[in-house]
């Protein structure tokens, strides 16, 4: 069921990629507005890959980690739709990224800017087909799976921030963007630190909880056994 999900998901934003790249397309096909088309490349390119790999996959890292205690398995569908989106995002703006001029960088180095797409859309490309070669729970090999899996979403938050910055010092776009991509790290980093609080007071309040059940049943029933011997 889940590998069913994933592939309407990955259909469904398969066809807002394609949209978005057949209207860049148009837009560079503008003849006498090179430009103004390359203005409009230069500026879709940065708005997907900070949304995709900037802000919907670290949110989707936020969905897995935090929402599981409290929401199983409504975590998991709203884990791989924002990882599947953000993913769709980011190859769109990948490929914009390779119709890019580097003559038209103001600062940084885009040959650097370019290698860190690469290696981040094969490793997130990696992440995508884990989703259809998931194990069982109680598979043997779940736990290097996971293993695996966590190394890689890692290296995908860690490599996607950097190169936005990245893109920063080549596009050198007003301060306010920056300061508002910087916010917005700041919020989710936030967020993830309240939710870490609050999971890890339900997890302990849960296990004292059952714990308290359990050694109450177990006092209860010894209690009842020995009132029946002795009765």
């Amino acid at each position: 069921m889940h590998a069913v999900l994933s592939t309407r998901i990955l259909r469904s934003s398969s066809l807002r990629v394609r949209s978005v790249l057949s209207y860049l397309a148009a837009a560079d096909a503008g003849g006498g507005k090179q430009r103004e088309s390359s203005d409009v490349l230069l500026n879709a390119h940065a708005v997907l890959n900070t949304v995709g790999w900037g802000i919907l996959l670290p949110c989707g890292v936020i969905a897995a980690r935090y929402l599981k205690p409290f929401a199983d398995p409504a975590w998991f569908y709203a884990h791989i739709t924002l990882q599947i989106f953000g993913y769709a995002l980011g190859v769109a703006g990948w490929i914009t990224g390779l119709n890019l001029d580097d003559e038209d960088a103001k600062g940084g180095d885009p040959g650097k800017h370019g290698a860190i797409g690469g290696v981040l859309f094969g490793i997130c490309t990696l992440q995508m087909l884990a989703l259809f070669l998931r194990p069982k729970k109680d598979h043997k090999i779940r736990k290097f799976w996971n293993l695996y899996h966590y190394s890689l979403a890692a290296s995908i938050l860690i490599l996607g921030i950097i190169n936005i910055f990245e893109g920063f010092e080549i596009m050198s776009p007003p301060a306010k963007w920056r300061g508002a991509y910087i916010g917005i790290l700041v919020a989710l980093g936030g967020i993830a630190i309240m939710l870490e609080i609050v999971t890890w007071i339900y997890v302990c309040r849960k296990k004292r909880y059952s714990e308290a059940a359990l050694h109450g049943a177990t006092v209860g029933g010894t209690y009842q056994f020995e009132k029946g011997a002795l009765g």
